[in-house]
């Protein structure tokens, strides 16, 4: 007689811990996103190709502009609403120090992901919908401009 443990096939296998990752998030750019925000109500969507925008304690703006924006006129191609109150901290900070007004600045570039948010539908508002992102993370896509060592830390720097 065996005295063994005989393993059955769902003990040799741990299935905690090997849950497959969530699909990632549809990938729309602004104008796509305003044509179809009503069907991501309460999920979360990826916004390419952004210039954040109007920065200030309430939020922010995604924004696109037209090809043919000239230096001191502002032609936008849409923006979508970015809650201040919701979104990922560093994010809105970063956002409130760089980018408070409404030009296009290589250092506002950026990438967002969000949950689609209908704030007239929760109010009962039939008609024209105006969509806004919350639970925000701002992906910026300018490289931040080299920090220059200073000090005793500068001196570190050199010796190694």
């Amino acid at each position: 007689m065996a005295t063994g443990v005989a393993c059955a096939p769902a003990m040799a296998r741990d299935p905690r811990g090997h849950v497959a990752p969530p699909p990632p998030p549809p990938t729309l750019d602004v104008a796509s996103f305003q044509a179809q925000a009503a069907q991501y109500v309460g999920k979360s969507v990826h916004i390419e190709g952004c210039t954040i925008t109007s920065a200030n304690s309430g939020g922010a703006d995604c924004a696109a502009f037209r090809i043919a924006d000239l230096p001191g006129k502002v032609d936008w191609n849409g923006a979508i609403p970015l809650d201040g109150p919701t979104m990922e901290e560093a994010s809105f900070r970063k956002a409130q120090q760089i980018c408070g007004d409404t030009g296009q600045h290589e250092q506002c570039r950026a990438d967002v992901t969000g949950v689609v948010y209908d704030p007239f539908g929760d109010m009962g508002v039939q008609g024209q919908r105006n969509f806004e992102l919350r639970q925000v993370r701002i992906h910026w896509l300018a490289e931040p401009a080299p920090k220059k060592a200073t000090g005793h830390h500068a001196m570190r720097q050199a010796a190694r």
